[in-house]
């Protein structure tokens, strides 16, 4: 994964993270929608951590 994608995913990451807040501060927030965003953020958050994983091995050989 390029540098450049990472910050991508962290930028959508963030805009996931404004949604959820959106959405819960709704009158009547829909569960199913917290729910899907929720996986959404920890989809991308998994692929930045192995991301980051990756870049450590190779910056510390």
């Amino acid at each position: 994964m390029s540098i450049v994608l990472a910050r991508r995913l962290r930028g959508f990451h963030a805009l996931l993270e404004m949604a959820l807040r959106d959405e819960r501060t709704r009158p009547q927030p829909d569960d199913r929608a917290v729910a899907s965003i929720k996986k959404k953020k920890l989809a991308i958050r998994d692929r930045l951590v192995a991301f980051n994983d990756r870049q450590g091995r190779s910056t510390s050989r």
